[in-house]
């Protein structure tokens, strides 16, 4: 029976790792659609996000006075790179950041297959001390264009705006690892809607859920939740699914640590009755975030000369 129930969660930590691991390739198939749909349009610079950092997100110590992150240009062609930081608007733009972390340079060249080194500048601004703050990098990369396109009017070049996660961490707060993990409170409840997971966060970090399923019975469902601020909560409404208060569930989930990898956990929760005045209970849908919610948000502005395709890297 116990190899039973290890080798159980072990598959469905195996599926929870497949659905974090298409979250971080998803930006580049989403680019690449995109750059294939433009064909007909003309000729196309191709960007497929080739400007990646060596990590998926940056641990800032907020008493260090800088840090540098590895940058490598994936492309068969030059780029050209601006970089800025600040807090996670993918309308912003550099002349409003006012972020407490400066990247420099702010603009640079990169050679095909190059590597270089970004530095992050602290610039002293006061920051929470008993908790994270979040401050997303901006990596906005522009493809060169051959000469003989120069001049072509149906020319359209496809530029990409990553965002990184950059977490500024008071001195105080060590790398918590795996203790984060087991400190989440997980609550499951009936509400007019349907089942709704409460995942609260009680410690001073961000956290980041890969992915989530919930079994009841043979039903299995799975969702993404949003991260997760420290001291808050989320909640994950699973619509027309109901079960009896005192039902026991197994809710497996991934915990995305500060190396970019997912930490598994499972555990048995009972379902309760919505206490009444809480988010669960209102139907709002502002109040839960739904099953299968996009993991990348992305957002592409077409212009007569260009287009831009945006994501942000979870």
């Amino acid at each position: 029976m116990c190899n039973d129930v290890r080798r159980g969660t072990a598959i469905v930590a195996l599926r929870l790792r497949w659905a974090w691991c298409k979250r971080q390739v998803g930006r580049h198939i989403a680019c690449t659609a995109l750059c294939v749909a433009a064909v007909a349009g003309g000729p196309i610079a191709l960007a497929v996000a080739g400007v990646t950092p060596e990590v998926s997100r940056i641990v800032f110590a907020a008493d260090g006075a800088e840090q540098s992150v590895q940058l490598y240009n994936l492309n068969a062609y030059p780029v050209l790179v601006q970089a800025w930081i600040d807090g996670g608007d993918i309308l912003s733009v550099p002349q409003s950041s006012s972020a407490p972390v400066v990247a420099l340079p702010p603009i640079f060249r990169m050679a095909p297959h190059d590597q270089t080194s970004l530095r992050l500048i602290n610039a002293g601004e006061p920051l929470p001390t008993d908790r994270e703050s979040l401050l997303w990098l901006n990596l906005y990369e522009i493809p060169s264009t051959p000469k003989d396109w120069v001049h072509d009017r149906q020319t359209v070049t496809v530029t990409m705006r990553t965002q990184i996660k950059l977490f500024v961490r008071p001195a105080g707060l060590a790398d918590p690892g795996v203790s984060r993990l087991r400190k989440l409170v997980l609550s499951l409840a009936t509400a007019r809607r349907g089942l709704v997971l409460t995942i609260d966060n009680p410690t001073p970090y961000y956290a980041t859920i890969g992915a989530v399923q919930v079994t009841l019975g043979d039903t299995a469902k799975q969702a993404v939740p949003d991260m997760i601020a420290p001291f808050s909560r989320t909640t994950v409404a699973f619509d027309a699914w109901y079960a009896s208060p005192g039902a026991a569930a197994r809710v497996t989930f991934t915990l995305i640590g500060d190396d970019g990898n997912p930490d598994a956990d499972t555990r048995t929760v009972r379902v309760g009755a919505c206490p009444g005045g809480v988010a669960c209970d209102s139907g709002r849908a502002s109040d839960a975030v739904q099953v299968l919610s996009p993991p990348i948000r992305t957002q592409r502005e077409r212009q007569p000369t260009d287009s831009c395709t945006s994501a942000q890297i979870d």
